[in-house]
């Protein structure tokens, strides 16, 4: 591994362990319309967008662990969403699209809903409550919008990383 890679991966690395804080402590991010955005989705798909295969599926898998013990949730779930997530974006990014803004955009507003989404499919839906629709509309999906809120935010950050560090190989 170059130097430049170290770098690049240990800026990731502060980038989740800053994110990770500011998700845990409360009334450190804003409750909009009962949610809270999940930053480490939106930080695990920018990783990806600008890394390789296997380095996306490791910081998915952190980001992913890190969600659940965050959302109290059975360890596992974000964990291997985010590394399959991690794998598909990234070998996408290398392979068949050109990598910018948009294409990030495009891609988040299809993954983040799933990702949600099928979080409360199988630990709302599945498990029985009632109401769970109108929980969904009231917490879930200002979640889903809010942690979209945060890509472009962290492809910025993300980008500026790659091409200090990629460019200078």
């Amino acid at each position: 591994m170059n130097g430049f890679k170290a770098v690049r991966y240990i800026t990731f690395l502060l980038e989740i362990i800053l994110c990770y804080i500011v998700q845990t402590i409360p009334d450190m991010t804003l409750e909009v319309f009962g949610g809270r955005p999940v930053l480490l989705i939106s930080l695990a798909l920018s990783i990806a967008v600008f890394e390789e295969e296997i380095p996306s599926i490791f910081f998915g898998v952190l980001c992913g662990l890190l969600s659940d013990v965050n959302y109290s949730g059975p360890v596992g779930y974000y964990a291997i969403m985010l590394a399959v997530l991690g794998y598909i974006v990234s070998t996408m990014m290398r392979n068949y699209i050109h990598t910018n803004l948009l294409t990030t955009i495009i891609i988040a507003s299809l993954s983040i809903p799933v990702i949600i989404f099928g979080q409360f499919i199988l630990f709302y839906v599945a498990a029985g409550y009632t109401d769970v629709w109108g929980y969904f509309l009231r917490h879930y999906l200002s979640r889903i919008i809010y942690t979209w809120v945060f890509v472009p935010v962290f492809y910025g950050v993300n980008r500026f990383i790659a091409e200090k560090t990629i460019r200078n190989k």
